[in-house]
């Protein structure tokens, strides 16, 4: 059935996702209900932008509860900000929304030199706590892995008796220092729970310059042990320079801007591939129509690992 969407962060300033994401849930035919900007200005510019480049018609508010005041809500999108997340999920789950949020679930803002993993998790426990209680679903925006098939097509040869040793991705966010892991450190680690299932963080180092960073690390698992390289180069370029690599075979990829049209790209072949963005959202999608609960276990093993990375790099 057609879901009412309510968007939190629809504009594109910076590396926001939320008119893609937006676009998707409309042509998987779903109405956009209204969104929700840092401002009432930016409310209605991101209206009008969704309007104008996707044709998707729908209402500008300058807050979640004038939204939820007007509009019958099945799901909420979160693509703000990671500091404003948990004021989004708490006012989305306490008003019995699934959410479709962007990573990571959440992040505080400012010094968290003294912010203690206990402190952090029992922020995450809340979230959860919240989305068991009002019997809500909550989905976290994993695109890269979905890209792993075509990934295949590319490099037939790459896991072969699917042994897996070696993983390093390289992103370009817009952000610098704690924020670049803030906003892509999360992308890698859904690659290796994709790639790997669950695990555990080991052996940290870190490699810094002016603008960039490097962490490697051990991520063991049930089977084995991958050598693993997170990579993030500061870069207002736009489309985001992204790769990355599986036992040495990589690929690189392409967008095409304003239809985010995606390729994967090795050293001798192009391969077009659906966009990433549809997928989550189809599996999103699908649980709820299944009411499936929120997987919890990964939400917790996302955010602790997050979690050791930063406060590796913060020591460094």
């Amino acid at each position: 059935m057609p879901y009412n969407v309510g968007i939190i962060g629809a504009a594109r300033r910076h590396q926001g996702t939320g008119p893609f994401i937006a676009r998707s849930f409309a042509r998987l035919g779903h109405n956009i209900a209204g969104v929700v900007g840092t401002s009432a200005n930016s409310s209605k510019q991101a209206c009008s932008d969704l309007a104008a480049n996707y044709n998707i018609a729908t209402q500008a508010y300058g807050d979640f509860e004038h939204l939820a005041s007007e509009q019958t809500l099945d799901v909420i999108v979160i693509s703000s900000p990671p500091s404003t997340h948990l004021s989004y999920l708490e006012q989305a789950l306490n008003h019995g929304c699934h959410v479709f949020c962007e990573k990571p679930l959440w992040w505080p803002a400012g010094d968290i030199i003294n912010l203690t993993e206990a402190d952090y998790l029992d922020k995450i426990e809340h979230i959860i706590g919240l989305a068991r209680s009002n019997r809500c679903y909550i989905h976290i925006n994993t695109q890269w892995p979905y890209t792993l098939k075509d990934f295949i097509r590319l490099h037939p040869s790459a896991l072969i008796n699917n042994k897996i040793t070696q993983f390093a991705m390289h992103l370009s966010p817009q952000s610098e220092g704690i924020s670049m892991l803030v906003d892509a450190a999360s992308h890698g680690l859904s690659m290796l729970y994709q790639l790997a299932g669950r695990g555990n963080i080991d052996n940290l180092r870190t490699r810094q310059e002016k603008s960039s960073v490097a962490i490697d690390f051990d991520y063991l698992h049930f089977d084995g042990c991958i050598k693993t390289t997170l990579g993030f180069v500061q870069s207002n370029e736009t489309p985001k320079p992204a790769s990355y690599q599986i036992n040495g075979f990589g690929v690189k990829r392409m967008v095409a801007l304003p239809e985010y049209q995606i390729q994967l790209q090795s050293d001798l072949q192009t391969v077009s591939i659906l966009d990433p963005l549809d997928a989550p959202i189809m599996d999103f999608l699908a649980a709820l129509d299944a009411q499936l609960e929120t997987d919890e276990s990964t939400l917790r093993q996302g955010a602790v690992h997050l979690y050791q990375l930063i406060k590796h790099f913060i020591k460094s």
